[in-house]
């Protein structure tokens, strides 16, 4: 018998989100069009802009700043007697950071051309979107305050805003990285209530 939390549902968005991240993968790796098509509409769409506000954002959420508010967080939950939790906080942002990492080699995507930078990484997914994306999920749900909420939606529009605003990213990289830490916490929940039940 299924645990009443683990709903059709949540196996279907499960799947929807693997079929999503697999076809942008596909895309990008195998259809030089998509790329070109991509671009075109990101230098039509997207004004790029370089100033010191997109840069303060960039940096305060940058993937290694992430990590300090993730152990933040776990620290908080530790606190209030949530062990269990403060585990899965941090492994949860550990391990989709590093499948993240692992998809940008595989990849081998290029940042946009127009993308001012000191040392070349890779574009797809957006670390930054992704680690945030992550993060907001595991605070809106631990915490689910409507201020609190409101904040941590902010703190992520911010971040879209920014890695598109700065031609870090092109709009697959921040969707895609978006797609990949919703399904990452979905598996991660369903684990999680498999493990506790």
């Amino acid at each position: 018998m299924m645990h009443p939390q683990l709903t059709i549902g949540w196996l279907l968005q499960l799947l929807m989100t693997g079929l999503i991240f697999g076809s942008l993968c596909w895309g990008i790796r195998y259809s030089p069009q998509f790329s070109l098509v991509e671009e075109r509409l990101q230098h039509r769409i997207i004004r790029q802009q370089n100033n010191w506000w997109w840069q303060l954002v960039a940096t305060a959420f940058d993937p290694k700043a992430l990590v300090m508010w993730d152990f933040l967080l776990a620290g908080l939950l530790v606190v209030q007697g949530r062990w269990l939790r403060a585990i899965y906080v941090l492994v949860m942002l550990a391990s989709v950071d590093a499948f993240g990492i692992w998809i940008k080699h595989h990849l081998k995507r290029q940042r946009p051309a127009t993308f001012v930078q000191a040392t070349p990484t890779y574009s797809f997914p957006s670390g930054h979107t992704l680690g945030t994306t992550m993060m907001a999920m595991m605070i809106g749900m631990l915490f689910p305050h409507l201020l609190i909420c409101d904040l941590v939606l902010l703190g992520w529009l911010l971040v879209i805003g920014c890695r598109l605003t700065l031609h870090a990213h092109y709009p697959s990289d921040v969707f895609g990285a978006v797609v990949l830490a919703y399904g990452w916490w979905i598996g991660g929940e369903l684990l999680y209530i498999l493990i506790t039940r």
